[in-house]
């Protein structure tokens, strides 16, 4: 199994000193994060949404990634030998107990942005990465209107062309309901609505059956899972920080979020050290997505 190298437990436990965590906890952290146990298998489920977005203002960071770290992250993942697998693939061999690579982790993009297609997507066709992307159906060639009121810039999202294309290529294309409402200020009807007409929506524009779920803005109640089940899923992801476990709920995986100012050191510490670490946020609610 290929060790972090040198250079990279250095940038990682640098990275984790500017967040105030121990440099000696960060580098122990990481050394054991260099394999995944084998009697309990963890799987990495990186969440993204825009990248190479221009940023001329600081509200153009939020949720944002250049191309040219994310192009760095992709990069290193590939050199440090690990393999890419849709998330459907993911939760399907958590579920079944199937043996997973040692070095496994997912690509997720919330929403369908334009430029997920244009940017991130030739990217990681170069490196052979896969990637699953969450799909507003009622959205799908229009914009991020949901955030309209919070003065944060609207963008094109993917049209249907697009997502053909993707999915053609290997990529997963998810659930993310109709409209992309708060699923936890509706009734049950209206979630399940929202939830399985999104579903059948894009499954029928596509002619492909979906499999998994992304919880909108990252909000859901306690019912809400039930709902995202029986309206046949087999999984969903949350905007929770953490690695996915056999042992976790599959409608409620966390992910591993990367911001815009992480670049390669603070990926790898988001993604090998911070979930390792005593979770001193535990009632903190999710941050909207």
């Amino acid at each position: 199994m290929l060790e972090p190298s040198t250079g990279e437990m250095d940038r990682a436990k640098k990275s984790g000193a500017r967040t105030g965590r121990s440099p000696l906890r960060s580098s122990v952290a990481l050394k054991e994060a260099g394999t995944l146990s084998q009697a309990r298998t963890v799987v990495p489920i990186l969440m993204y949404h825009k990248v190479g977005v221009a940023v001329d203002r600081p509200e153009d960071t939020f949720l944002n990634v250049s191309a040219d770290a994310f192009e760095r992250q992709m990069r290193a993942l590939a050199h440090m030998r690990y393999r890419a697998m849709t998330f459907a693939q993911i939760v399907e061999a958590l579920r079944s107990g199937q043996t997973l690579p040692r070095r496994v982790f997912a690509v997720t993009f919330d929403d369908g942005y334009t430029c997920v297609g244009e940017v991130a997507a030739p990217i990681l066709e170069r490196y052979g990465f896969p990637a699953t992307v969450f799909v507003v159906s009622e959205a799908a060639g229009g914009a991020n209107t949901w955030d309209g009121v919070t003065g944060r810039p609207l963008l094109p999202l993917m049209d249907w062309d697009r997502l053909r294309e993707l999915d053609q290529a290997g990529w997963e294309v998810a659930g993310h309901t109709c409209t992309h409402p708060h699923l936890n200020e509706l009734d049950d009807a209206e979630a399940l609505r929202e939830i399985a007409e999104g579903k059948a929506a894009t499954e029928a524009r596509l002619n492909i059956p979906l499999q998994t779920f992304c919880y909108p803005f990252g909000h859901f109640n306690a019912r809400t899972p039930h709902l995202v089940q029986a309206a046949g899923f087999a999984g969903a992801c949350t905007t929770r920080s953490g690695l996915a476990k056999r042992e976790t709920d599959p409608f409620l995986l966390p992910r591993v979020k990367v911001a815009y100012r992480d670049g390669v050191a603070g990926m790898l510490y988001r993604l090998m050290v911070r979930p390792r670490l005593p979770n001193l946020r535990r009632n903190r609610s999710p941050r909207p997505t």
